[in-house]
């Protein structure tokens, strides 16, 4: 993930990395933050989400992409993602009865943006380190 770092460095101009940096890091906190109210509210006691639910490499995985992506690919990619792995994971568990409850979200979503970057590399009209394409998309 230090190689997107540096791609994006080489090829974005800083006020570009910064807004990505900002935008995405301040969704992802608040993310985190949701997580452990929810679960801290649930078991009535503060949680701290990195022993049980969310693992240091699945936020190191996306901290790494935030200056990559900028903000609305970022987000999509987050949902989308996230729904995925869900969806592999209930097939997963479902074809194996006794499967481990952990589920590797960083290794999952590292598999998917490796298939996003290859189709942007494949295909000039999506370009990930670029929102145009998706706002054209979407409008």
């Amino acid at each position: 993930m230090a190689g997107l770092s540096a791609l994006t460095v080489l090829e974005s101009s800083a006020s570009a990395i910064g807004t990505n940096l900002l935008h995405n890091g301040s969704f992802l906190g608040v993310q985190l933050l949701f997580l452990t109210l929810y679960f801290s509210v649930k078991q009535k006691r503060l949680v701290n989400i990195f022993t049980d639910y969310f693992g240091l490499g699945d936020l190191l995985f996306l901290l790494s992409i935030t200056v990559y992506l900028p903000f609305l690919n970022y987000l999509f990619f987050y949902l989308f993602s996230l729904l995925a792995v869900i969806l592999v994971s209930i097939g997963s568990k479902a074809l194996r009865k006794n499967s481990n409850p952990k589920i590797p979200l960083a290794g999952e979503q590292a598999v998917m943006l490796l298939v996003l970057m290859l189709i942007d590399t494949l295909n000039n009209k999506i370009n990930l380190t670029n929102d145009l394409w998706l706002t054209a998309y979407l409008m």
